[in-house]
């Protein structure tokens, strides 16, 4: 099987590269390495350098992939605000970009890395698949845009949706200020020696260990 991993060079990216090639899985990986770090792709996987927000890029790729792990993206919703244009094309953009490549490849199923920010403020919980969806963050925004442009082309190209939210584990980069709880609150316990939290501290979030 030939599995496309967007975002390779990340650290949720190489992470499963790592483990698709134990499984026998042969990798294609994507990466502008705007983020993510060429020493983190496992030396198996095919490896391309470019930025999947130019649909042209996707012509570079082999036409024989039969599935697509779409974890490339923008990441901070601090870096949204700042920047809401960036944080459409690597988000949105990018997916629109590949599900056209899909499509016309013939690929059996993209699977979509997207976050809880769909969600905006949770009126239920446990937060459940069907609660409504009111991102407050352009970075929600841009995600749940490109949930809904898999769903516009679902019979074209049949997808899955993750939904994820903090994930950390050994190897994550704490040198990024703005993305990723944990790395953020490590960084600073160590720098500094205390947790710097922002608004209320009745919040509470959930976490996904790689």
């Amino acid at each position: 099987m030939n599995l496309l991993i967007t975002g390779v060079a990340g650290f949720i990216g190489s992470r499963v590269a790592r483990t698709a090639i134990e499984k026998g899985y042969k990798v294609i990986g994507v990466d502008d390495l705007s983020q993510g770090y060429l020493r983190n792709v496992p030396k198996e996987v095919h490896f391309f350098e470019f930025d999947l927000t130019k649909s042209n890029n996707t012509a570079k790729l082999p036409k024989n992939i039969d599935y697509i792990l779409h974890l490339a993206g923008q990441s901070s919703g601090e870096v949204s605000f700042d920047n809401p244009i960036l944080d459409l094309e690597k988000n949105t953009i990018s997916t629109l970009n590949l599900i056209k490549f899909g499509i016309k490849n013939k690929v059996k199923k993209i699977i979509y890395a997207s976050s809880m920010s769909v969600y905006g403020t949770a009126e239920d919980s446990p937060v459940s698949e069907t609660h409504v969806c009111s991102p407050l963050s352009c970075y929600g925004v841009g995600k749940l845009a490109a949930e809904n442009y898999l769903k516009v082309y679902q019979n074209q190209l049949p997808y899955t949706i993750f939904r994820m939210f903090n994930v950390y584990g050994s190897g994550q980069d704490m040198s990024n200020l703005r993305q990723g709880m944990v790395s953020i609150y490590l960084a600073h316990i160590f720098k500094d020696g205390y947790v710097p939290v922002k608004g209320s501290v009745q919040r509470f979030r959930d976490f996904i260990y790689i």
